[in-house]
């Protein structure tokens, strides 16, 4: 092993060995046997659905390629372009309606005197491939578009057709769909993830397993996969395990079906075997047999005299040379006893996960500020957004563009007119063509956490509450969230610490505290209401975290009257609700109350009992609530 290079106490680089005990890392046990094992296994897959995917192309929709950027996904890319035939183009960031389904071209436009047209990216794509880089963050709209031309194979811009209809232009073609998602809860959109039937993960492959690897030669050309015969048996069977995995879609049954025949066709068969039907679900549904102990590889259990195959473990099953981790079943019987069994590994990847797992999600920030003067732009409009907003000037020009011989004809005839007046080889434009580009951005969130501080468990319950907070600013800094913090005890509340970024400011107002005194429930509230409406005036998404045992005895004027502070409490509640603020109630009791749970009940809050003070649980819920406010 080649010495590591380091920086020494003196600042000057010198060479380092390695420690003799790391040499053989994982060699004894065969994890990192087993790791390549598992990196060889996934490449060739992936190998089989470019394959898979050069023979149906459009017809299984495409692939959702989950991999970082890297010289393993452009390796696989590159195999992919050369299976493939046709234009391989590339969807660009923010792509708009107009570029997708084409749009005006002003410059022909204005030099030939008549409309002529763009071909929108998906019309110009037919007959080849789209691949759309950092799936998970493609907008809704975009999806949608792309969906609803992978369904009907024709691309409809705003051109007009013979009967005032919009044109229609053919565009059949494959989607490769990078999902580069950091975060489980990052993903396609689910209408455009539903339609892609093959599904392979590049993740934990070495790049000495591609390096030397020899590619598959390119398929037959006249391969008809739509001739082999698929038994009825064998589709029943492919349903029961989908629909055992949580995969709901029909669509999914139609790819697994597709893929089948494929496979089968590639083999030289004319009907599908159980084995192409195994692939069929480790391509498209990433159901795969849980990985067997690297010293089962070495000595495998003698099997049972007596074993049925639903009895039967499957990753318990001999190894044979060629085999992936974990023998496959000679049957789809035995697979869907696998799943029944819940010895399946890959059922994260359902098809009804895909569409819980929402990209719209994924974003940033709290609410969508619309009509905002900074952001994404995400339609046009005649009307200005804002008293002082600037036209749109490529917008206008194509809106009145198609006018300019009409009007060149009306500004000749009329001679004492407006537009008499204005210099010939101008363009004619009017207050009716100009455009506003409408833009939207994503609003940070704030959590305004009010916590009782009052009682003998105020110390306990402050301490996990300091831990939260730290959590949550760890969380929220890349979004640009915020949080804050307001303590009620004694008599009054009190703001300990106005909406922050700043994780260091937030340490040194946290590090002391107060705690103990009366319960001042209702003042808490009407602070906690005036900073959230506050926080919303200026943009951001409140979200409110009231941490009490709802033993308010303390009205708003310092006076110990419990009835009066048990009104003032219902009242700041219904304001909660009646504003609409995002509110979660903890009950921070040793035993849960009947009066959290009506506070809850006013706020219109969820409400969570936590027993035993725990940041990481409180993080949790905290985080969960903000992330809801992002869909």
């Amino acid at each position: 092993m080649m010495p590591a290079v380091r920086r020494g106490s003196s600042g000057r680089w010198r060479a380092w060995k390695w420690p003799a005990a790391m040499h053989n890392v994982g060699a004894d046990d065969g994890v990192l046997d087993a790791m390549l094992r598992h990196g060889e296994d996934r490449w060739r897959d992936a190998l089989t659905a470019a394959q898979v995917m050069a023979v149906g192309g459009a017809d299984i929709g495409g692939l959702w390629l989950t991999a970082r950027a890297g010289g393993i996904r452009d390796l696989f890319l590159d195999h992919a372009r050369a299976l493939l035939p046709g234009p391989f183009l590339r969807l660009p960031p923010g792509a708009s309606a107009a570029t997708l389904c084409g749009r005006l071209d002003i410059a022909q436009t204005t030099a030939s005197e008549r409309l002529v047209w763009q071909p929108g990216l998906l019309a110009s794509a037919h007959g080849g491939v789209l691949v759309i880089p950092m799936a998970e963050r493609l907008e809704p709209s975009a999806a949608a578009i792309i969906a609803d031309v992978m369904d009907t194979r024709s691309s409809r811009s705003a051109r007009p057709g013979n009967h005032g209809e919009s044109a229609a232009t053919p565009a059949f073609f494959t989607v490769i769909a990078l999902d580069e998602a950091i975060e489980p809860e990052e993903a396609p959109p689910s209408v455009l993830s539903d339609r892609l039937g093959l599904h392979v993960s590049l993740e934990g492959i070495a790049w000495q397993t591609v390096a030397g690897a020899a590619l598959p030669a390119l398929p037959e050309p006249n391969i008809s996969w739509r001739k082999v015969a698929m038994d009825d048996k064998v589709i029943e069977q492919l349903s029961a395990i989908a629909a055992s995995g949580g995969h709901a879609s029909l669509r999914a049954l139609l790819h697994l079906a597709t893929v089948a025949r494929i496979l089968a066709a590639l083999s030289g068969r004319d009907a599908v075997l159980p084995e192409d039907a195994v692939t069929a679900l480790r391509l498209c549904l990433g159901i795969r047999l849980v990985s067997g102990e690297p010293q089962a590889r070495q000595e495998p259990p003698p099997p049972p005299e007596t074993a049925t195959p639903d009895a039967a473990e499957p990753s318990a099953s001999p190894h044979t040379e060629g085999d992936e981790m974990g023998t496959p079943p000679d049957s789809l019987g035995e697979l869907l006893a696998a799943v029944e069994h819940g010895s399946i590994d890959g059922l994260s990847l359902a098809v009804s996960e895909r569409a819980a797992r929402k990209a719209g999600r994924a974003g940033k920030a709290g609410g969508t500020a619309k009509n905002a003067r900074r952001g994404r732009p995400y339609a046009a409009s005649r009307s200005a957004p804002f008293p002082d907003a600037r036209p749109d000037i490529i917008g206008t020009l194509r809106a009145a563009a198609p006018w300019q011989v009409i009007r060149a004809r009306l500004k000749s005839r009329l001679e004492n007119a407006d537009e008499a007046s204005i210099p010939s080889g101008r363009l004619l434009i009017r207050k009716d063509d100009f455009r506003y580009q409408r833009l939207r951005h994503p609003k940070p969130s704030t959590a305004i956490f009010v916590v009782d501080a009052s009682g003998s468990t105020a110390l306990e319950r402050l301490g996990e509450t300091k831990g939260a907070i730290e959590q949550l600013l760890a969380r929220c800094y890349i979004r640009r969230d915020e949080v804050s913090l307001i303590a009620f005890r004694g008599k009054a509340a009190e703001v300990l610490m106005p909406p922050t970024r700043s994780l260091v400011a937030a340490k040194r107002k946290l590090s002391a505290l107060p705690g103990g005194g009366a319960t001042p429930l209702a003042a808490g509230l009407e602070k906690g209401l005036e900073l959230a409406l506050s926080v919303r005036r200026r943009g951001n998404t409140p979200v409110v975290v009231v941490m009490t045992d709802g033993s308010g005895n303390v009205a708003l004027d310092g006076s110990a009257d419990r009835p009066l502070a048990a009104r003032q409490t219902e009242q700041l509640a219904r304001l909660y609700r009646a504003n609409g603020l995002t509110t979660i109630c903890i009950d921070i009791a040793r035993r849960p109350r009947e009066a959290v749970t009506s506070l809850a009940s006013l706020l219109g809050a969820e409400l969570h009992v936590l027993r035993q003070a725990d940041a990481g649980r409180m993080t949790a819920l905290v985080h969960a609530s903000m992330e809801t406010t992002r869909a």
